[in-house]
């Protein structure tokens, strides 16, 4: 055991062994989830209007923008966004559009500029988006414009490493808004993480289709049975927790076989996961001796992390260091935690058309002493422990990895159907009512409730 307190934020004891705590849930109303959701440009335009302008998303990495005057910038549907950090250290976040005809200020997906020189007339704007130079600015009739225009801003903050903003200026607090998650996740130390992938696949479906895929688990024995050998997929052995917010959970033990296993001994990936902690799969035989395998990796993993120089270990509850833990942030940001890296995966509704979307897979790990490559969780050869370029393709280029792959292999097949006139309404389950909670916080958004 650890020297530490074993409980982190929102986890509790359950026969000696850390599970996440039972958050209360609300009341579901029952809201239909019909097609012109997902298709409909009349929805796919409220939609941006009523919700995508007045919530938090995630915008890039605040170890890209260390120094003052370095930027970064990232697109949320046709929007751009620019992120700058300021001379006092705080950090202010612009529509990435000049002000005299609309030309985008930079392409550059990072950079460093005192000032952001728009390529059409050269007009400077200053760190803190004012209007600093034109070109013969005495010729306006409407006044010199330096001093006078700024570019604008967006409300912006931090979080776990992560540059957030909102296009509401007056938008309610971020720490507010991801409430009670934020302290659920502060143990993984993101911002001591550095991104090690970069993907983003242009896909032909709505975000939605990602989006609810995300908030069920109810397709994981049929799309993903490659994780029974050593991640419970049995729906009565995992836990799900809903938000009033719209935000929610699903915890998944790991290093063990599903109860949905067929079988009585060990099979890979977790013979290797097992030998890479000293664990023999031969002295584990039956159904109850495969469950052991779990509770003794986490012990291994406290006995022989200081040694490896994972001390990010230290801040894990126990429960943490095998298990997988998926935060589903309204409205699109899905981050799984485990024990060694994050994964971020999140579909960006498209420029103009509902029925495509752009479809994110980010990789965090810590920053440990000594190592310089880790497994991808996309498959291929092992990764560099350095930020990675952005790889952007189409669907069905390259692989995304073999789980996001399982995933997007449906998203076009249903946004087909969900197109049909033969589908009228979900018809979901205990274990989809996820779904069901995004659709009526989304539908509080666009009908003005929130």
């Amino acid at each position: 055991m650890s020297k530490i307190d074993q409980k982190a934020p929102g986890s509790t004891a359950v026969e000696g062994q850390d599970v996440p705590a039972k958050a209360p849930e609300p009341v579901l109303r029952g809201d239909p989830i019909t097609g012109d959701r997902y298709t409909s440009r009349e929805y796919f335009q409220r939609e941006w209007d009523t919700m995508w302008a007045r919530t938090w998303h995630i915008g890039v990495l605040e170890y890209q923008i260390p120094e003052p005057g370095d930027f970064a910038t990232c697109d949320l549907g046709r929007e751009s966004f620019i992120f700058i950090r300021q001379e006092d250290g705080g950090i202010r976040g612009f529509f990435n559009v000049c002000l005299h005809r609309g030309a985008r200020l930079t392409f550059a997906t990072e950079g460093f500029a005192n000032v952001l020189t728009c390529p059409y007339h050269g007009w400077e704007w200053g760190q803190d988006g004012m209007l600093e130079k034109a070109l013969d600015p005495h010729d306006f009739p409407k006044g010199d414009p330096c001093g006078k225009l700024k570019l604008r801003e967006v409300a912006c903050d931090t979080w776990n490493g992560m540059v957030w903003f909102n296009m509401d200026i007056n938008a309610g607090p971020l720490r507010e808004f991801l409430s009670p998650v934020d302290e659920d996740i502060a143990c993984y130390h993101m911002e001591d993480m550095v991104r090690v992938l970069n993907m983003t696949a242009k896909t032909d479906c709505n975000w939605k289709v990602i989006a609810d895929n995300f908030n069920e688990g109810y397709h994981i024995p049929t799309l993903h049975p490659d994780l029974a050998p050593y991640i419970e997929c049995d729906q009565t052995q995992t836990q799900y927790d809903l938000y009033e917010n719209g935000h929610n959970r699903g915890w998944f033990p790991s290093m063990r076989p599903s109860s949905l296993y067929e079988h009585d001994t060990a099979q890979e990936p977790l013979i290797s996961m097992m030998k890479g902690w000293d664990l023999n799969a031969d002295d584990y035989h039956g159904k109850e001796e495969l469950k052991q395998i779990r509770v003794d990796a986490q012990r291994k993993k406290r006995e022989l992390g200081p040694g490896r120089n994972l001390h990010h270990y230290d801040a894990l509850a126990d429960y943490m260091l095998t298990d997988y833990m998926i935060y589903n942030m309204f409205p699109n940001s899905s981050i799984t935690v485990g024990p060694d890296g994050v994964q971020v995966l999140r579909p960006r509704p498209h420029p103009t058309d509902p029925e495509k979307c752009l479809f994110d897979h980010w990789y965090l790990v810590p920053r440990v002493e000594g190592m310089v490559t880790v497994p991808s969780p996309a498959g291929g050869p092992d990764l560099v422990v350095e930020d990675a370029p952005m790889d952007l393709s189409d669907h069905g280029e390259r692989t995304l990895g073999t789980t996001a792959d399982q995933d997007l292999s449906i998203a076009t097949n249903q946004q087909l159907g969900l197109g049909s006139m033969a589908y009228e309404d979900a018809y979901l389950s205990n274990q989809e009512r996820r779904v069901q909670r995004f659709h009526e916080v989304l539908n509080d958004y666009i009908e003005g409730r929130r």
